[in-house]
This record gives structure tokens, sequence and C-alpha cells, in this order.
């Protein structure tokens, strides 16, 4: 069996919420979110499973269970009448949903650049706006395909009101646009220090 001796307070951690906040959802009889928890879940198996083949780091495997904590908490949690989705963490400009997008995709982006790094070329390597464009490119994606699984919450567990209309989804976007910029200025500094450069 793998050893998970690293990763194994994360890994409880990570359980442990997902149970609570599983009991919690089927008690309110928010389904929708029972089955993003199901996702979660799935997810969490496979990066057990491949955590060392694709790189992650113990601190990024932290900020990924503590995305997981952050997004089951805005969809079972409310403050007063509102869900935690939906609080404004600066009025009329920033929710606790931009926050979990932005979060959200910027780990995605350190997730891919560990992932592609040891295959990317030394050429592209050493070329800010390729490496960049390919990381953003990358993370974008991630981001669509979360778009896809609010869909198919839309579809079969009638979220309309929860996931939000077109201007919801496109602020969703920008907001990944964001998170996946803010890793790459950092992955960037980093990189070029890793190798040497100015």
């Amino acid at each position: 069996m793998k050893d998970l001796t690293e990763i194994k307070l994360t890994l409880y951690f990570t359980i442990a919420y997902l149970a609570i906040f599983t009991a919690l959802a089927i008690l309110k009889g928010n389904y929708e979110f029972v089955y993003y928890i199901f996702i979660m879940a799935s997810l969490l198996v496979l990066t057990v499973y491949y955590y060392k083949k694709i790189h992650l780091t113990l601190l990024m495997l932290t900020g990924l269970s503590l995305l997981g904590i952050m997004h089951v908490m805005g969809g079972v949690v409310s403050i007063g009448a509102t869900q935690l989705y939906y609080v404004y963490l600066i009025p009329g400009i920033f929710r606790y949903d931009n926050l979990v997008h932005s979060f959200g995709v910027f780990l995605a982006t350190f997730a891919i650049y560990g992932l592609v790094r040891p295959y990317l070329l030394k050429k592209t390597e050493h070329n800010s706006f390729v490496f960049c464009f390919i990381l953003v490119s990358s993370a974008m994606g991630v981001g669509a395909f979360n778009e896809i699984i609010e869909l198919i919450a839309v579809l079969f567990f009638n979220a309309q009101q929860g996931v939000g209309e077109y201007l919801n989804n496109a602020f969703d976007l920008v907001f990944n646009l964001f998170g996946t910029l803010v890793a790459c200025f950092v992955i960037m500094k980093y990189h070029l220090r890793s190798n040497g450069n100015t």
C-alpha cells in the first residue's frame, strides 16, 4: 500500500469534513451539494493515488484540502438568510464565490506546473510568454471543466438558482483568470530564479 504518512493529517482532515458536510447537505435536502461532494470524494481518491506521480507537494495538497472545505462551506453554510457563496467580502465587488474560484484556479495552475514542467522543452521553459500561456490556458481549461460540472447540477438537480445565470458564469471565468495570472506571476518569479535567470 502507498505510504501516506506525509499526508496523513491532511487526508484525515479532508475525509472528516467531507463526511460532516455530506450529512449536513442530506439533512438540508441539498442534493446538489451531495453531488458536488461525490465529485470531490472521487477527486480525493485520484489525488491520493497519483499525488507523487503528478508532483503534488504537501503544501499543494493542504491547499487543495482548504479549497475543498471552502467549497462545501460555501454551499451548506448560510449567514443569516444568505448562502455563504453569495456573501460579499468587498461590497458590490467581490463575493465569497469569487474567492473560491480565484483560489481554486490559482492552485490548479501550480498543479499543472508540477505536472508539465518535466516534459517541457528547455526552449519553451525559458520563454516566459509561451510558458505562461501554456499554464494559463491549461488552468482555464480546468476552470471550464468546473463550469461543466455546474451545468450538470443545473440539468439534473435544478440548481439554476444556486449556480446562477450567464453573468455569474462569466464572472467565474474572470476570477479564474485572475487566479491563474497571479499564480503564473509567482511561478515565473520562482521559475526564473531556480534557473539562475534575473
